[in-house]
């Protein structure tokens, strides 16, 4: 799939979400809470043109998330069949700000070969989420990205 490697610095420094998406991103954690949402973000190449929800499988949801397998097989499936790939994994932290926490490092790497963009919605404030995106390295260097959406950049509240 794709990695930042794959683009020019300039790039990879962006993900393309539309407002849309973002809505549903926002409602998925909202619904989840106060457990944590997780999924997929399908498209082409930094565009993501669709949600793909999945369960979130941990023994400790409240605070962790792990993707129920089969739902991954699936997912990848429907990429492979519509010739799209995985944009991003999104998760939510009901209770912490949206950035990675080093759990959340620890696991990118693994999983870099699916993407290294992540996407974290943070419900500290229940009646304002907010969306901010990542890349993650197979080295662990975590660079916040610059969300496009609609033309124009989203803006995460401070």
């Amino acid at each position: 799939m794709n990695t930042l490697d794959d683009k020019s610095s300039d790039e990879a420094l962006s993900i393309r979400i539309s407002r849309r998406l973002l809505a549903e991103l926002m409602s998925h954690a909202l619904q989840d809470d106060p457990n944590e949402s997780c999924g997929l973000l399908l498209g082409l190449g930094d565009e993501a043109d669709e949600i793909y929800r999945m369960s979130n499988v941990n023994k400790k949801p409240i605070s962790r998330y792990t993707m129920q397998p089969s739902e991954l097989l699936e997912a990848q499936e429907k990429a492979r069949k519509s010739g799209r790939e995985f944009v991003a994994i999104y998760h939510s932290h009901t209770f912490t700000q949206g950035y990675p926490s080093k759990t959340d490092i620890t696991n990118a790497v693994p999983v870099a070969s699916i993407s290294t963009r992540h996407v974290i919605i943070s419900l500290v404030e229940k009646t304002r989420p907010v969306v901010r995106a990542f890349a993650i390295t197979g080295d662990s260097e975590v660079t916040e990205l610059v969300i496009q959406t609609d033309g124009e950049p989203y803006r995460a509240a401070d």
